[in-house]
């Protein structure tokens, strides 16, 4: 055997060895965003830590099913698409699609979307229009005692 055809021979080999590890950890990180609990938008590829998302996913459903009840937190698993790169930061559901929508990855803003689609899932449309009214009417019937002195 020449040199050159071991040269060659071992170049081919590294080569190969390198695709094959960047094709492993494409399909790592494909796999790793599949293994998250949400859909993802991301069309102009922000900058974003799947493995950050997921944990704050987990404690902010965590924290509100312990803060709802405690005595027996519910299982809270919200389903929703997180759009990246939005014109604004915001929530959105229509038809049925939910959407947390971010200009930029933004841990806190995140966070709260979790928590709105969340808290939407657990109180149904009619609980939530009945405590809206109420709140209302309560406000509106009650009096301040300072108010109620100059009466």
């Amino acid at each position: 055997m020449s040199f050159a055809f071991t040269l060659s021979r071992s170049f081919r080999s590294r080569i190969l060895s390198c695709t094959l590890l960047l094709l492993a950890s494409s399909c790592f990180g494909i796999a790793q965003q599949n293994a998250l609990p949400f859909e993802v938008s991301n069309p102009n590829h922000k900058k974003w830590e799947p493995a950050e998302a997921s944990r704050i996913y987990n404690s902010a459903c965590d924290l509100l099913a312990r803060t709802i009840r405690p005595e027996k937190p519910p299982v809270l698993r919200p389903k929703f698409r997180l759009v990246l790169g939005a014109e604004a930061d915001q929530f959105v559901n229509e038809g049925g699609v939910v959407e947390v929508q971010l200009k930029n990855w933004n841990p806190e803003k995140f966070a709260e979307g979790v928590v709105v689609v969340a808290v939407r899932g657990v109180v149904q449309e009619e609980e939530l229009a009945k405590v809206v009214h109420q709140s209302v009417v309560l406000a509106d019937s009650t009096i301040n005692a300072r108010e109620l002195g100059r009466r």
